[in-house]
């Protein structure tokens, strides 16, 4: 019988077992789930596509060599950022860049914050979105393709802070945590690298519908 993991479960625990015992297929799915977003994530810290390429290789080595001693306070997806986030940052002090996180960007555009919830969410989706129609963005593809770009667009910190907490889904607490920021810091570099995602779409669909 297939392990729940493969069956699409969210049952973290059989898949941190899997890891533990070596399954080759287990480390193959966290390796297809989570690496586009450790990439991204690792080219805040690091400009050249290389390095961050290589900090990504060395995390998932340092993930399999050390999930022995994995004790499960973290999530599996918060200890493996964790780990990424450090080895990052020390390969990008050896090349003399570091990134600030306290540089909120204040002379960015000012941000409509009529177009979001209390939680950050948008309260309405961009203009046009309920309109798109498969001859105008394919199977939505095309729109994803636009939001990646935008996201790989942002300000390093932004794209740090977007990347845990859009789509890894991480909680502000974990990202505060990987991340060494103070909640109001993440709050701010969320809400404008949001923002301009959410501007770069709406400039997209607006295009498409004249």
């Amino acid at each position: 019988m297939a392990a729940g993991w493969l069956k699409g479960s969210t049952d973290e625990r059989a898949l941190i077992a899997a890891l533990k015992r070596g399954d080759e297929q287990a480390f193959a799915f966290l390796v297809m789930r989570q690496q586009a977003s450790m990439l991204a994530f690792a080219r805040s810290f690091l400009r050249n596509p290389a390095a961050a390429e290589e900090a990504v290789q060395d995390t998932w080595l340092a993930l399999i060599t050390g999930i022995d001693l994995f004790e499960e306070r973290a999530s599996l997806k918060t200890w493996s950022f964790s780990v990424l986030a450090n080895i990052a940052r020390t390969k990008a002090r050896r090349e003399g860049r570091t990134i600030s996180f306290t540089d909120m960007g204040y002379n960015e555009p000012g941000v409509d914050a009529d177009k979001f919830s209390g939680d950050g969410t948008w309260l309405s989706p961009p203009g046009q979105w309920s309109e798109i129609s498969p001859e105008r963005i394919v199977a939505g593809r095309q729109m994803l393709a636009h939001a990646m770009a935008a996201l790989d667009g942002l300000p390093d910190n932004q794209r740090a802070v977007v990347t845990l907490r859009d789509i890894e889904g991480l909680s502000a607490e974990d990202a505060c945590s990987i991340l060494g920021v103070s909640d109001a810091n993440q709050r701010i570099l969320l809400h404008r690298g949001r923002a301009r995602i959410r501007a770069s779409l709406d400039q997209i669909l607006n295009a498409t519908s004249t």
